[in-house]
């Protein structure tokens, strides 16, 4: 398989100053964290900067995104934070790292703004609403709600945004299937002024136990906040679950990188703080064989994790139809949903999303949102089966 595009999460602090209940990555039942080292040590950093150095020559890749991951990347000190910075700038040889990071937020402060200032690091923030949903499940560990502390962060990027010094920050929210999806978004623009948000589902598989209305709550939330956002007409407001997918039905560019890029796992490569390689960080709670490839940066090259029996999965869910969805009209922009969702242990990935019923019902909201404000009908038809 050939990439065009890299995104390497990369997991420097494996420990949380915070105790999320939800969180896949302490309490999803994978517990290889506990075997690695809480912050990732020099080496490693040393050992991924030669990865991704060969992975673009090998590749012709001219920029690779890296994502500071966690746990909490914050846990890092800045010192330490710096050098590695530094340290992965030193392998830039005919390409450039991107860097991102996803922090919960609350250890921001003016020192940390200045580096990522000086090393271009686009910040994103983790919130899940306002304190009665956020503190449902966001808690320190005392157990006490974390939303004033991460509001705070917030706010301190903003103002540095605003001042051009940093990329304006992102939220990410995990939905929360009891709350109003319309609340939490007006909440996010009204009173955080956010301009660019996403929404995430649960990340439960088909061998989850979900309740049905927790399922169905999800759909619920999905589409409150499609309303609330289509009925805004606001462009600047972006939210990436629904702004690709209006986008791509108007758009026969955007179709195009819709239909090869959104859900399909294969450019998104996890690297722990050992250093040892996987897929996309969700998967790694579905099935023992990805959390523990055997494969890691000191040792291995990307072209052995693309041509791994993990990666042929995720290339068979990219193209091959689980039986429910093959008469599906929605296909090219949806693809079965996120692999989490379509995977069980008896059928791996041939399986339709465990939110089929609400994306379709998202996707012909869209649809019929342009369709009233001048898209031809046809149009968007034969964008969808072309």
């Amino acid at each position: 398989m050939e990439i065009k595009h890299l995104n390497i999460v990369f997991k420097i602090s494996e420990r949380c100053n915070l105790k999320c209940d939800y969180c896949y990555f302490f309490f999803g039942g994978d517990e290889t964290w506990k075997k690695h080292p809480p912050l990732v040590p020099r080496k490693v950093v040393h050992d991924l900067g030669a990865f991704a150095a060969r992975a673009a020559r090998d590749h012709q890749l001219e920029s690779i995104n890296l994502i500071f991951h966690g746990g909490e990347p914050l846990l890092m000190s800045k010192p330490r934070f710096s050098e590695m910075c530094e340290a992965l700038r030193s392998y830039e040889d005919g390409f450039r790292f991107g860097f991102a990071l996803q922090t919960n937020g609350v250890l921001v402060d003016d020192v940390w703004i200045d580096i990522f200032e000086r090393y271009q690091v686009r910040p994103g923030v983790s919130l899940d609403g306002p304190p009665v949903v956020n503190d449902l499940h966001r808690l320190d560990l005392k157990g006490r709600g974390s939303y004033d502390a991460t509001v705070a962060g917030l706010r301190m990027l903003q103002k540095a945004a605003a001042q051009g010094r940093i990329s304006s920050p992102g939220l990410l929210s995990v939905i929360n299937p009891f709350a109003d999806g319309a609340k939490v978004y007006r909440h996010f623009v009204d009173d955080l002024g956010v301009t660019h948000m996403n929404f995430l589902t649960p990340d439960y598989t088909w061998d989850s136990v979900i309740p049905e209305p927790v399922i169905r709550g999800v759909e619920r939330f999905l589409m409150a906040t499609l309303h609330a956002w289509l009925a805004g007409k606001n462009p600047k407001i972006q939210i990436r679950v629904f702004s690709e997918l209006l986008a791509a039905m108007v758009d026969p560019k955007a179709m195009e990188l819709v239909h090869t890029y959104r859900d399909d796992y294969r450019s998104i490569v996890g690297v722990s703080s050992n250093g040892d390689l996987g897929p996309e960080d969700t998967l790694r709670t579905a099935d023992p064989r990805f959390a523990s490839m055997g494969l890691n940066v000191a040792n291995n090259d990307l072209r052995d994790l693309l041509e791994s029996s993990t990666w042929q999965e995720q290339a068979d869910a990219v193209t091959i139809k689980p039986d429910k969805c093959k008469s599906c009209d929605w296909w090219k922009i949806c693809k079965a949903g996120r692999p989490i969702h379509r995977f069980s242990k008896a059928r791996g990935f041939n399986n339709h999303s465990l939110y089929c019923a609400g994306l379709k019902d998202m996707y012909a909201e869209l649809g019929a949102f342009l369709v009233r404000n001048g898209t031809p009908l046809s149009d968007i038809a034969l964008r969808l089966a072309s």
